[in-house]
């Protein structure tokens, strides 16, 4: 608005512009603003003013012409405007500038006006109050501040993008979750962290996008730091007011530690599903076992001491046995029989022997590093020789055939349990176990401790990829955590936590005398066995002892014969029963009708499941003894020598 130019020079009276002096047109246009107007000269007294001016400055119907327009404004608006005026008479340009007065917030426009002669006698004021506009601006710069903070507070990240699916926006969380700062990810977009086998997916939910339509669903990510970031995403379109797309909004929602728990289940049910299966394979190859090892024991009885070549085939055949007997022991490490016998031990000398043994033969180096007083633990002696040969052997075969390099670390780690770790608080020892081999597929990572899953070759010395799955079973039952980080090209590490046992070993008592077949005292025996092939192999060793034997395979049986016997007064010396039957009363059963019978009866529990707890509570059912099976006819032995103790 340019009605400055229509303002003339002369005075007027009670507020309001003479009709004519400034025209009936100029008069109209003026008043009929919205904006205060007044005209003044350079001494900055009051020449002309329009209605807007006078009612918001005339009191008590005194005119405002001739005063000075400084003492009619007030505060910061009448100090802002005199610097402005000098300023509009010196360049003769334009000026604008807001001010605060009484509460309201003006917007001030100077315009110098000229004479005839170009020069700068007088200056059109115009002020528009922008109270309204200022309070709408600070709400909505508070309500700003007010949602970043919830966004920002907010437990969800959030990313924003602009049609070209570049981040605009990015929340605290978000930025937590993804390990990056603001910096580092605003320009970006969302495929540039996210895992590669689900970008093509990923693109699929942009072109959605673009056509409108919402999607949730869960997506990997790879956090700044390596890690895999799993989350579950709820994207939006943005849309202008023609319905035209023009950015979307992701909420992630953080379920890294479901589908850890998920893996971990499935793996559970994995294990579960295999030990049922490896419980009766493990059980029946436990009987054959002890068959053949018992006839081996007799063969070699029966060989004079010259028959060296035979007697030496026949122990080869033994061990062969023994490698057997391990891979039954694997195999009983997923079922439910296979809970540790636990004693307290230290780590160290375990894994310095189990290693040297495990890389003999090999051009392999083995590093140690072993923190000073490493926390003693409380586990099976035989389960973690299992492992650490698992783990190194492994090691072994993940280097090139000039041979390489493993690491093994020993350390002390407090642990604090968090939101997405499976190891509850408390104190643990580390076992690191590293190798300069090929590594391990990105793709196989999460699938390493899989019983069903092995990327070796089927066949002769393979392997069934079943080692890790049992080491995995062997930790999860000392309630520790087995992991793995790996590349592929770069080498493995497995790490290896089990809870710490804050108590020095008891000193390792004296072994008991081992016995020779040749210790013969005859005793009449008992055996209560399903199996025929064990009643006859046990029988044959027995016999051989010279011991009086009597087998049955119902324990019914057992029990009625036993009773028959003692009221006879011919009672059995010792009894040796399986541990599982099934049909009829168990070995455990068994038992508590004989102690009923006779509370002195010598027994001999059974089993083909070292672990099972009934055999390591044995003592606690009232037997005197155990016998795991497949055993030699030197632990038959013992084990009556003990039971009659």
């Amino acid at each position: 608005m340019n009605t400055c130019n229509v303002l003339k020079d002369e005075h007027e009276v009670q507020g309001s512009i003479p009709a004519e002096l400034l025209g009936e047109t100029a008069l109209a246009l003026i008043n009929a603003t919205d904006e205060l107007v007044v005209l003044v000269g350079e001494n900055g007294s009051i020449m002309a003013l329009n209605n807007k001016f006078a009612a918001r400055y005339v009191t008590g119907g005194e005119s405002l012409v001739g005063s000075c327009v400084y003492d009619v404004l007030t505060g910061d608006l009448a100090g802002k405007t005199r610097d402005m005026m000098l300023k509009v008479l010196k360049d003769g340009k334009t000026a604008k500038f807001e001010a605060r007065t009484s509460g309201s917030w003006m917007e001030v426009e100077l315009y110098p006006i000229r004479d005839s002669q170009e020069s700068i006698g007088k200056v059109a004021i115009f002020m528009r109050d922008i109270t309204r506009e200022r309070r709408y601006e600070e709400a909505l710069r508070e309500s700003e501040r007010k949602y970043r903070q919830i966004v920002n507070t907010a437990s969800e990240g959030i990313c924003v993008a602009d049609e070209d699916f570049r981040i605009t926006f990015v929340n605290a969380q978000a930025q937590k979750m993804f390990g990056y700062s603001e910096e580092e990810i605003l320009g970006k977009s969302l495929d540039c962290f996210m895992a590669e086998e689900d970008l093509e997916d990923h693109f699929d939910k942009r072109r959605r996008r673009q056509e409108g339509m919402s999607d949730q669903y869960e997506r990997r990510f790879r956090r700044k730091d390596g890690q895999s970031l799993w989350v579950n995403v709820s994207a939006s379109p943005i849309l202008n007011r023609k319905n035209r797309f023009v950015g979307s909004i992701s909420l992630f929602t953080d379920i890294t530690a479901r589908k850890q728990m998920e893996n971990e289940l499935l793996n559970f049910r994995k294990l579960e599903s295999v030990g049922i299966l490896a419980g009766g394979i493990a059980h029946d190859f436990n009987n054959l076992l002890m068959s053949m090892l018992g006839y081996i024991s007799l063969a070699k009885m029966y060989l004079s001491e010259t028959e060296s070549k035979a007697r030496d085939k026949l122990a080869e055949a033994e061990k062969t046995i023994d490698r057997a007997k391990e891979l039954t022991t694997q195999l009983l490490t997923f079922s439910k029989g296979g809970s540790p016998l636990k004693k307290t031990l230290h780590l160290q000398p375990i894994i310095r022997e189990v290693s040297r043994i495990s890389l003999s033969g090999s051009r392999v180096k083995c590093k140690y590093s072993f923190q000073e007083n490493v926390w003693p633990v409380e586990a099976d002696e035989t389960q973690i020789r299992q492992v650490i040969h698992q783990l190194v052997r492994n090691a072994r075969e993940a280097m090139p055939e000039h041979g390489g390099s493993v690491a093994i670390s020993v350390r002390n780690k407090t642990f604090q349990a968090e939101p997405g770790t499976f190891l509850p608080t408390g104190d643990y020892v580390e076992v690191s176990i590293s190798d300069t081999g090929k590594g391990i597929a990105k793709e196989h990572l999460s699938q390493v401790f899989d019983p069903y899953f092995t990327t070796k070759d089927f066949g002769p010395q393979k392997g069934m990829g079943l080692g890790l799955a049992v080491c995995y079973s062997i930790i999860k039952k000392h309630g520790g955590q087995i992991e793995v980080e790996s590349q592929a090209g770069e080498g493995a590490t497995f790490h290896v936590y089990l809870p710490a046992h804050r108590v020095e070993p008891l000193r390792d008592e004296p072994e008991p005398h081992k016995a020779e077949p040749g210790d013969k005292a005859c005793l009449r025996v008992l055996i209560a066995d399903d199996e025929q092939s064990i009643l006859q192999t046990t029988t044959m060793l027995l016999t051989h002892l010279g011991h009086d034997v009597t087998a049955v395979a119902d324990g019914r049986q057992a029990i009625d014969l036993y009773r028959t016997s003692k009221e006879s007064g011919s009672p059995f010396d010792v009894v040796i029963l399986d541990l599982i039957s099934p049909v009829g009363p168990d070995g455990v059963q068994i038992l508590q009708e004989l102690l009923a019978i006779d509370p002195g009866v010598s027994a001999i529990l059974s089993s083909g499941y070292p672990n099972d707890p009934q055999i390591v509570n044995h003592k606690e059912h009232g037997f005197k003894g155990v016998l795991v099976k497949p055993y030699r006819i030197e632990d038959l032995n013992l084990a009556l020598k003990l039971a009659k103790g």
